[in-house]
C-alpha cells in the first residue's frame, strides 16, 4: 500500500491518482467533512457524546480509504480498457488487411500477362498500364515492381532510378517453400525508408523461374486511416505500431512519437503500465494481434499511449445521453456488475449512519429529562452531528453512484468499440471483394474465351478459377458467365451441375450493363440458390472483349458468407480464458429497419427483426451510439455502429449498403435489479426543520417511520432505540404481531411488528431495522419494530390536533396529528402521535410487577 494525502491507496494508483480529478474532488469533500468532525468532536466533549461520535468518525475515515481506492481503480480500469480497445483494434485491423495481401501476391505472380511479358511477349508500357489498373482497384499499394530472372527491373509502377536490385528479398522469393515472402525494411529499389513488401517468384507453366514480383504496401497511408477512425475529437490518445524489436513503424503523431523510436519496455504486452517518454508520463498499453485464419501478421504489436494529465478527464455524459434513466438506475444497482467489496461500501456507510442516527436520537431522548441548562445546546449539537453524518453518507452515496455509472459507461464504451471494430472489418472485407471481382474480370484468358468460346478455353478458365479460389478461401464459388447469363466455368468442381445453366438473379443484368472496368455490382445480403439458399453477398464485374469494345460476360464471386460473417461477429464478442464467447453476449448485423442479416444468438436468426430504437435506426454513416436495453427480462449494454465504407468503397463509388453492427453485453436480470430498492429512505431525514414550542407548554415527540407513515411517541415514554442485532424470532406460534424477543439490559423483551398493529394483516416488513423501546408503567418492557428513526421535535401542545372529533374508534392508537408538520417531500402525510397507554390496551400488555422478572408477558392480543 502507498500513502496519498494521508489515505492508504493501492500501489497501482501511486503516481496517477493525483491526475484523477473526480477522485480528488471526493477526497477534498470528505476531507472537509473530516474537519467538521474535528470541530464537533471538541464540542462533543461538553455533552458526553464524544465517544460515540469518535467511533463514527473513525468508521467513516476507514471507509473513505476504501472508497477512494475503488474510485481510483475503476477510473484507471476504464481508461485502460478504452485505450486497450483502440490499441487492439488498430493491430487487428492491420493484420486482417495484410492477410489479403498474402493472397494478392500469390494470385498476381501467377498472372498470365505477367508470365508472357517475362517470356518476351508484350511491351513494358502496357505491363505498367496493367499495374496501374491493378492499383486503381487495390489502392493499398504504392508500387509494383517486376524483376527479371537476373534481378533487373523489367517493369514497375512507380518512378525510381534503380534499374536492378541485389536485395535478399529476391533470393528468398525465388527459393521459399512458403506461398509468399513478407519483408519490412529498406530496399535498394524503393525510396529511402522502411517498406512493407510482399513478394513471390513468377514461374512458367513448366515451373521455370522467370522473375520476382514485389508489392509495396502503403503502410503509413493505411495506418493513418486506421488511427483516424479510432481517435476521436478531443481524444489525446497516441496510437502506434511496433515491430518485433519495439521500434515504431507507424504512428498517429510522428511529432510526439517519431518513427524509429525504440520502446524496449513495450516489446511485450503491457496492460496500463506507466511510461516516461520525452519528459512526459503516459499510461501505456501494448497488444499482440489476434491471428486471422491462421495468419498472425509480421509479429508486430499495437501500442496505445495516453498522457496522464488527460487520461482520466473524459466525461461519460455523451455516452449515457440516450440511456433511459430508469434503466441506468436499475443497472447501476445490479449486484453482478460490481465486486462484493464495492457493493458493501454504501451498505457500510448506511450502517454507520444508522448507528449515528440512533446515537443522536437516543441522546436527544436522554435530554428530555435533563434539567441542566445546556440541554438545548446539547440537542442542537447532537443534530449537527447527525447532519454531518448525513452529509458524509451523501458524499459516499453520490460517489458510489458516479462510480457505478463509470463502470456501466465502461461497458457501454466496450460495446461501442466492438461494434465499430466489426463494422470496419466488414467494410474492409467487402472492399476486397469489390476489388477482386473487378481485377479478375481483366484476366486475359477470361476475356479471350468469352469472346470466342471453345472447350479447351473453358477448361482453362475453370483451372484459373480453381487456382484463385485456393488462394482466396473467403469464397464459396467463382462463376464465369457469358453475355446471355449462361455459366461456362466455375471454381468448385462439386457444383459442376451449374455449368451450362442460366443465371436468373437480378444483379446479372446490372453487371452486364456496366460500362467501365472500375464498375462492379453486388447483391443484397439475402438467400441465394448459388449458395445453397443461404444468405450471402455476391459481387460481380463485367468481362470485356480483348479489344475492350463490348461486354462478353461477367464474373461472379460467391462470398462464403456463413462462416466469414460468423467469424466477424464472433471476433466482436468478449472471450474468456477458455476461448469461448462470454456467456449471454451477442453480436448482430442488421439493416436500418432492424431486419437481422446475421447473428450469434439463435433468438435472432437471419430474417428476424431486432428491436432498434430511433437513435440506432437513424445513425448516419460512420456514427455510433450506446444504450441500455431490456430484452426478455435481461438488461444489456448495447453498442451500435453504422457502416462508413472504406477508402472509395461505399464512400465515392456510388454504392450503398447500409449495415448496422450491434454488440450486446449482459448487465443482469431486470428482476434482480428491481429488488434492490433499499437505502434511499435511510438518509431522507435530511432537510426536515425542527419545530420549537413555548417552554412548559411544549412536548418533545420521538418520531420514526413505518412504511409510508410518519409516527411519534412522547419522548418521555421512550427509553431508547436499539438495533435489531441478536433479535431472536419466535417460531411455531400463531401470534402475527410478535417479531421476536431480544435481551435488553438484562431483561428479555418482546419486539412487535408496529406496522401490523397499525394495519392488521399487513405483510411482514422487509426494511425494518430499528427497535424503539417504550416505557409502560414506567418500565422499558416493549420494543416496536420500525423502518427508520426521525427527528425529535419540540412541539407546542396546541399544535397537536386531537382526532377524537373525526373518528369514533376508541381503540385507535393515534391521539392526534401535528398541525402543519409533514414528512419531507410528502404533501399529504402529517406527523401522527401515538399514545403508549392505548398501545398497551390494544395488545393486552401486562408487565409483571417485580423488577427482578426477566420476561414481559403479552396476553390477550387482538
Amino acid at each position: 500500500m502507498a500513502i496519498y494525502k494521508g489515505i492508504e491507496i493501492d500501489e497501482s494508483l501511486a503516481g496517477i491518482i493525483r491526475h484523477m480529478q473526480g477522485v480528488e474532488d471526493y477526497r477534498e469533500g470528505l476531507g472537509n467533512l473530516q474537519g467538521a468532525w474535528d470541530i464537533l468532536s471538541l464540542l462533543g466533549q461538553l455533552t458526553g457524546s464524544a465517544t460515540e461520535m469518535a467511533k463514527t468518525r473513525e468508521a467513516f475515515q476507514r471507509l473513505t480509504g476504501d472508497l477512494l481506492n475503488h474510485l481510483g481503480q475503476e477510473t484507471r480500469r476504464k481508461a485502460v480498457a478504452d485505450l486497450r480497445a483502440k490499441t487492439q483494434g488498430s493491430i487487428d485491423i492491420l493484420v486482417r488487411n495484410l492477410f489479403e495481401r498474402t493472397a494478392d501476391i500469390g494470385f498476381l505472380s501467377a498472372d498470365d500477362d505477367i508470365r508472357e511479358f517475362l517470356l518476351g511477349s508484350g511491351r513494358r508500357d502496357l505491363m505498367e498500364k496493367r499495374f496501374r489498373e491493378y492499383v486503381d482497384k487495390y489502392s493499398v499499394y504504392s508500387d509494383i515492381v517486376l524483376f527479371a530472372a537476373d534481378g533487373s527491373i523489367a517493369a514497375r509502377l512507380g518512378e525510381h532510378p534503380a534499374a536492378a536490385s541485389r536485395h535478399r528479398l529476391l533470393d528468398e522469393a525465388r527459393t521459399t517453400t512458403a506461398p509468399y515472402v513478407e519483408y519490412f525494411g529498406p530496399a535498394d529499389f524503393l525510396p529511402a525508408g522502411q517498406h512493407l513488401l510482399y513478394a513471390y517468384r513468377v514461374a512458367s507453366d513448366n515451373g521455370a523461374f522467370l522473375g520476382v514480383l514485389a508489392l509495396s504496401f502503403r503502410l503509413a497511408d493505411e495506418m493513418e486511416g486506421v488511427f483516424a477512425k479510432l481517435i476521436g475529437d478531443g481524444d489525446f490518445s497516441l496510437l502506434a505500431t511496433l515491430d518485433a524489436d519495439g521500434r515504431v513503424v507507424a504512428s498517429s503523431s510522428t511529432i510526439q512519437l517519431p518513427l524509429g523510436t525504440r520502446l524496449e519496455q513495450c516489446r511485450q504486452p503491457t496492460h496500463g503500465t506507466l511510461l516516461r517518454l520525452a519528459g512526459r508520463q503516459y499510461l501505456a498499453v501494448s497488444c499482440p494481434a489476434h491471428s486471422y485464419q491462421g495468419y498472425a501478421g509480421p509479429g508486430w504489436l499495437g501500442l496505445g499511449l495516453l498522457p496522464l494529465e488527460f487520461a482520466f478527464e473524459r466525461s461519460d455524459s455523451a455516452l449515457l445521453s440516450h440511456v433511459d434513466g430508469a434503466a441506468l438506475a436499475a443497472v447501476t444497482q445490479h449486484p453482478t456488475l460490481f465486486s462484493d467489496e464495492l457493493r458493501r461500501i454504501p451498505e457500510q456507510a448506511e450502517a454507520i449512519q444508522e448507528d449515528l442516527n440512533r446515537s443522536v436520537w437516543n441522546g436527544s431522548v436522554r435530554q428530555v429529562d435533563n434539567g441542566q441548562g445546556n440541554a438545548s445546546f446539547a440537542k442542537t449539537l447532537l443534530w449537527e452531528i447527525a447532519d454531518t453524518g448525513r452529509k458524509t453518507q451523501a458524499v459516499f452515496e453520490q460517489s458510489i453512484g458516479n462510480l457505478h455509472e463509470t463502470v456501466v459507461a465502461a461497458l457501454l464504451q466496450n460495446g461501442v468499440s466492438r461494434a465499430s471494430f466489426v463494422i470496419d472489418v466488414m467494410d474492409r472485407n467487402l472492399y476486397e471483394r469489390a476489388n477482386d471481382c473487378r481485377w479478375w474480370a481483366l484476366n486475359a484468358t477470361f476475356r479471350r474465351v468469352l469472346a470466342d468460346p471453345d472447350a479447351a478455353g473453358t477448361a482453362r478458365c475453370a483451372e484459373i478459377l480453381h487456382y484463385i479460389n485456393g488462394l482466396y478461401t473467403v469464397y464459396d464459388n467463382l462463376i464465369l458467365f457469358d453475355a446471355q447469363g449462361q455459366v461456362i466455368a466455375i471454381s468448385k468442381p462439386e457444383a459442376g451441375g451449374l455449368v451450362g445453366s442460366h443465371l436468373n438473379e437480378e444483379w446479372v443484368g446490372r453487371c452486364l450493363a456496366l460500362t467501365s472496368s472500375q464498375g462492379y455490382v453486388f447483391s443484397r445480403f439475402a438467400p441465394s440458390p448459388l449458395y445453397g439458399n443461404r444468405p450471402t453477398y455476391i459481387y460481380s464485374a463485367a468481362v470485356r472483349a480483348p479489344d475492350g469494345n463490348r461486354v462478353v460476360g461477367g464474373i461472379a464471386i460467391v462470398f462464403d458468407g456463413l462462416p466469414q460473417i460468423s467469424a466477424m461477429l464472433d471476433d466482436a464478442l468478449p472471450h474468456g480464458a477458455n476461448g469461448q464467447p462470454a456467456k449471454d453476449s451477442m453480436a448482430l448485423f442488421t439493416q436500418r429497419d432492424g431486419k437481422v442479416l446475421a447473428s450469434t444468438d439463435p433468438r435472432y436468426p437471419a430474417g428476424s427483426t431486432f428491436p432498434l430504437s430511433s437513435v440506432q435506426s437513424h445513425l448516419e454513416h460512420g456514427e455510433h451510439s450506446a444504450d441500455i436495453i431490456l430484452l426478455a427480462g435481461d438488461y444489456y449494454a448495447l453498442g451500435a455502429a453504422m457502416s462508413a465504407g472504406y477508402r472509395e468503397y461505399k464512400t465515392s463509388d456510388g454504392q450503398i449498403d447500409e449495415i448496422l453492427a450491434l454488440t450486446l453485453l449482459p448487465l443482469g436480470q431486470a428482476s434482480a435489479s428491481e429488488k434492490i430498492a433499499r437505502r434511499s429512505a435511510s438518509i431522507s431525514a435530511n432537510g426536515r426543520s425542527r419545530r420549537v414550542g413555548n417552554g412548559s407548554d411544549a412536548i418533545e415527540i420521538a418520531t420514526f417511520y413505518v412504511g409510508a407513515q410518519w409516527l411519534g411517541i412522547p419522548a418521555s415514554d421512550v427509553a431508547e432505540a436499539i438495533g435489531t442485532d441478536d433479535m431472536t424470532p419466535i417460531l411455531g406460534g400463531n401470534n402475527d404481531l410478535l417479531a421476536g424477543v431480544k435481551m435488553y439490559r438484562g431483561k428479555l423483551i418482546s419486539i412487535l411488528y408496529l406496522q401490523r398493529l397499525l394495519t392488521p394483516g399487513a405483510p411482514i416488513p422487509e426494511q425494518a431495522g430499528q427497535i424503539v423501546v417504550v416505557r409502560t408503567k414506567n418500565k422499558a418492557c416493549i420494543g416496536l419494530l420500525v423502518d427508520e428513526l426521525g427527528e425529535i421535535p419540540e412541539v407546542a401542545r396546541e399544535e397537536i390536533q386531537p382526532v377524537s372529533h373525526v373518528t369514533f374508534e376508541t381503540d385507535s392508537l393515534t391521539i392526534g396529528v401535528v398541525d402543519g408538520m409533514r414528512r419531507a417531500g410528502d404533501r399529504h402525510g402529517m406527523l401522527s402521535v401515538i399514545a403508549v397507554d392505548r398501545l398497551c390496551q390494544r395488545i393486552g400488555c401486562r408487565c409483571l410487577p417485580e423488577p427482578g422478572d426477566t420476561l414481559v408477558a403479552l396476553t390477550e392480543m387482538n
